[in-house]
């Protein structure tokens, strides 16, 4: 860390927390090469499975970029990509099997990570050491520690980032943020965020790897098993334990980016976290956590209750009562939300709707106060354009690294079964002090490497 070395290290961890994106210095070859600011950016995609296919063909359609590498170590996953590029953008793009060979083609720009979970922290490092700029599918990291590794590491290299969280292209959203921010529901005193929560299941028969499929590089930084049917799809990836944490990051990241996004709570002062959730039978493929329910309180005096979407029903029926209705009358809930509640009313937001305790608050294209979120309404134009003119970043590091934590702290508590006080300035658990060893986890092989050490 020379660049830092002035600092001791709960200094510079707490300037972590607060920091918005830096100013970026464009490096010279970019600047001396075709790929300057003012030309077209040249993206690579790592990982074209579901999501990495949704997000290619959605930068596909962006003006001013161009999908020029696709990298998957799954032969036809990377050739279907490559179909995409050649119907949309007329030309063929460079096929990799290895991440980075891909990262060291001085060609690529920017990246667009869409790997499964415990992949994206190591190929970020890469990625950063790389010198390109990132976006970067949600949950950010397979640990707590990884976390403080990309985030530094982004800080150092003064990389251009930003997260998956695409509900920051949602106008509806943003204005419900912008509605708390300046005071509408009065102080906040409460939040209510849910998720979708886990499945059971998942094939634990054995098969022969797949022809194309480079099986050691999948599986990667994990702890190598054999080779199954759901192992090697998204079932696997979302739901194993040597792949995720499961949905209480991977789905509970939106619902959570909504809740930073309009609040500060999480920064102020000591945070705990009591929590208790289920898990399917250790015998399963998916054995992440099925469902939770999570207390959380902030040093400012504010509450969240992070819940499970099964647990959050009767919670949220409670207040959303202008929703459709079930059979039996029930309002039916989203299957993840936001909820503010303030001193002089309340706020909820999901993907699809929006409610408020005074109605005629959503209904103003722009409340009046001085407060204002840095909004794009084409989430995959913004990056690009991020990436052209190093501007502000509508999906910073700083706010994905808030987040992501609650995840990782709620299943540290669960799992545990105590109370967890977190200081998050000095980025640790301060009691029970024994659980910071659950910041970490072993990996496989050389593929996380910390970028500060070089």
């Amino acid at each position: 860390m020379s660049t830092h070395s002035s600092r001791n290290r709960r200094d510079f961890l707490k300037g972590m927390i607060a920091a918005a994106a830096a100013p970026v210095l464009v490096p010279a070859h970019v600047l001396k090469g075709q790929n300057s600011p003012s030309k077209t950016i040249q993206l690579g995609h790592i990982g074209t499975g579901g999501q990495g296919t949704a997000n290619l063909r959605n930068f596909l359609s962006v003006d001013g970029a161009a999908s020029v590498a696709i990298c998957d170590p799954y032969k036809e996953r990377r050739e279907r990509a490559a179909g995409f590029v050649r119907e949309a953008q007329g030309h063929d793009p460079k096929l990799y099997n290895d991440y980075r060979e891909m990262l060291a083609d001085r060609g690529v720009d920017a990246v667009v990570i869409s790997t499964p979970d415990h992949w994206h922290v190591p190929v970020a490092l890469e990625a950063i050491r790389a010198g390109k700029d990132l976006y970067l599918e949600k949950p950010l990291g397979y640990t707590l520690a990884q976390n403080r590794m990309v985030f530094e590491a982004l800080k150092k290299h003064e990389r251009v980032f930003q997260y998956g969280t695409q509900q920051r292209s949602s106008e509806m959203i943003k204005r419900g943020v912008e509605l708390v921010l300046n005071g509408y529901i009065g102080d906040v005193k409460r939040i209510d965020v849910w998720a979708p929560g886990g499945r059971t299941g998942g094939s634990m028969d054995e098969i022969p790897v797949p022809p194309g499929l480079d099986y050691e590089l999948y599986i990667g930084p994990a702890p190598m098993r054999p080779c199954t049917t759901d192992r090697i799809t998204n079932v696997g990836s979302w739901y194993c334990a040597d792949y995720a944490i499961g949905f209480i990051a991977g789905w509970g990241a939106h619902p959570l980016d909504v809740a930073i996004w309009g609040s500060q709570s999480d920064t102020k002062g000591p945070v705990r976290f009591k929590g208790k959730g289920s898990f399917p039978p250790a015998t399963d493929l998916c054995n992440t956590c099925s469902a939770w329910d999570v207390d959380v309180g902030f040093g400012d005096g504010v509450s969240m209750h992070f819940m499970s979407t099964d647990v959050a029903e009767p919670v949220v029926q409670s207040y959303l009562q202008k929703m459709s209705k079930n059979a039996e009358g029930q309002a039916i809930v989203e299957n993840n939300g936001t909820t503010f509640f303030g001193t002089k009313g309340w706020v909820s937001l999901s993907r699809d709707t929006a409610q408020a305790s005074n109605p005629a608050w959503l209904k103003l294209r722009q409340c009046e106060g001085s407060q204002r979120v840095l909004y794009r309404n084409h989430y995959y134009r913004a990056f690009v354009e991020s990436v052209r003119d190093r501007g502000s970043q509508v999906a910073p590091i700083g706010d994905a690294f808030r987040s992501d934590a609650i995840s990782h702290l709620s299943l540290i508590s669960i799992r545990s079964g105590q109370e967890i006080v977190w200081d998050p300035q000095a980025y640790r658990i301060v009691s029970p002090e024994p659980l910071n060893s659950e910041m970490s986890k072993p990996s496989r092989g050389s593929y996380l490497r910390d970028v500060q050490a070089r």
